[in-house]
């Protein structure tokens, strides 16, 4: 879902193909072909329980070229179909002048056969392989129904191919806008994020009910909010990214679900975007020895951190309700499962599994201030404390960022009041955490109240 800066395809490998393109296969380190592609995204994101259908009267495939008439193309015809009509009635609002649909139409490939016509702006199907990409030259989408729909329907849920392909439908109407013009020297990124927001402007039309065919409810929300931390380019110290950190395109899809789409053609001056460049190695001993939340608790609170125990030495109503790790008010302890948090760590990174210990901490500094420290008031306090811990150092990298990211949005974990009980969507623990990383503590105390 990666599209490039001119011919906007969704791919991300280290090095762009042809047209700048980006690999999504690649990101997921795989070699091509659909079954390891499965393989690698069941790996780092389980398959959900199936969500209601985002299909509420599904529009026929057949003006999509190359399509099989199936359930996949399908629900992107739908989408497409819908894309059109909220653009046709919002696009004035973006470049005060019309909308026109697709001029060069929408195309469905079966990149598993080996004899499927290649779409426009490709030289193969390989091109397209776990892809989805708007060519401006052409004026055309097109998406691979073999390697990409299928895989965001069983990890992330319908509404993470609306989200894709709603995307696609962002860089047309930048396109439409001028805003791509390349002499003008726009930076990729925003670009990026300016087609994140149009795809939330058009969830949230679709969340409001304004759409015939299409339904959205959170929890459909939140599987498209984590396909866009999972599909985007890696951040290392070889060059910049083409889409953004996961918070960036987070926020930047937030922004347009909350304030529409005139609200895309400038970004927001509140992101932190982290330094880039990898991280040095830290194992869990180093993250638990570098104590960094407690550090920034102590500091918040002016009184000496809870001390952290391991669950078999925590009191028998925190242990019950341990994860990862847990608050225990009484004596204000912080509680950790190793083997738990071990995976948090292996699984989505160092600053991950310290985001985890940064919300028990945090939720000790509810306590110590007086306020309440269950329900969903306090979870999204804690979970904006959290947010403020993360970005309270210079050095914060993207890597780290993203991997917080990750430890909020993929879980409840994070969000958990001091009762370990989670009461936040993934789409209200984001805007809490981001609450808290872009306006200190101090902008917590008004959460949720």
């Amino acid at each position: 879902m990666q599209p490039c800066a001119t011919r906007h395809p969704d791919r991300a490998s280290n090095r762009p193909g042809p047209d700048g393109r980006l690999d999504i296969v690649r990101l997921l380190g795989l070699a091509t072909g659909m079954i390891a592609l499965v393989t690698a995204v069941t790996a780092c994101s389980p398959a959900p329980q199936a969500p209601p259908p985002v299909l509420a009267d599904p529009v026929d495939p057949g003006f999509v070229q190359g399509t099989d008439h199936g359930a996949d193309d399908q629900l992107a015809a739908t989408v497409v179909h819908e894309v059109q009509r909220y653009w046709s009635a919002t696009f004035p609002e973006v470049a005060a002048t019309g909308w026109h649909d697709l001029g060069g139409g929408v195309f469905s490939v079966d990149t598993a056969d080996p004899s499927a016509t290649a779409p426009p702006c490709t030289s193969g199907t390989d091109d397209v392989e776990g892809n989805a990409f708007y060519c401006a030259t052409a004026d055309a989408i097109a998406w691979d129904r073999a390697a990409l729909l299928p895989v965001l329907r069983e990890h992330y849920g319908d509404a993470a191919v609306a989200v894709v392909l709603a995307h696609e439908f962002g860089h047309a109407v930048q396109h439409r806008a001028g805003s791509d013009d390349a002499a003008a020297g726009p930076d990729p990124a925003l670009l990026e994020a300016g087609a994140d927001c149009y795809a939330g402007g058009f969830l949230r039309w679709v969340a409001d009910g304004r759409s015939p065919h299409l339904r959205v409810d959170s929890g459909q929300l939140d599987g498209a909010l984590r396909a866009l931390t999972v599909f985007q380019d890696p951040l290392t110290d070889t060059g910049g990214t083409e889409h953004g950190s996961s918070f960036e395109r987070v926020a930047a899809f937030q922004d347009g679900y909350q304030r529409g789409p005139d609200s895309c053609t400038s970004p927001a001056a509140d992101v932190p975007g982290g330094t880039p460049g990898e991280v040095p190695a830290r194992d869990l001993d180093r993250v638990l020895a570098d104590d960094r939340a407690a550090d920034f608790i102590a500091r918040l609170t002016g009184s000496p951190p809870p001390r952290v125990v391991p669950v078999r030495a925590a009191p028998e109503e925190c242990a019950r309700q341990i994860s990862a790790v847990a608050y225990c008010p009484d004596p204000p302890t912080v509680a950790v499962d190793r083997a738990a948090l071990q995976d948090v760590h292996s699984e989505d990174g160092p600053h991950a599994a310290e985001t985890q210990l940064a919300s028990r901490y945090a939720a000790a500094a509810l306590q110590r201030s007086g306020a309440p420290t269950t329900g969903a008031a306090a979870g999204e306090r804690i979970t904006c404390l959290t947010g403020a811990f993360t970005t309270d150092r210079d050095d914060l990298t993207r890597v780290e960022l993203d991997e917080a990211v990750r430890a909020v949005l993929h879980t409840g974990s994070v969000s958990r009041d001091a009762g370990g009980t989670n009461h936040l969507g993934g789409f209200d623990r984001m805007a809490a955490f981001r609450a808290g990383a872009t306006g200190g503590p101090q902008s917590c105390d008004d959460r949720g109240g």
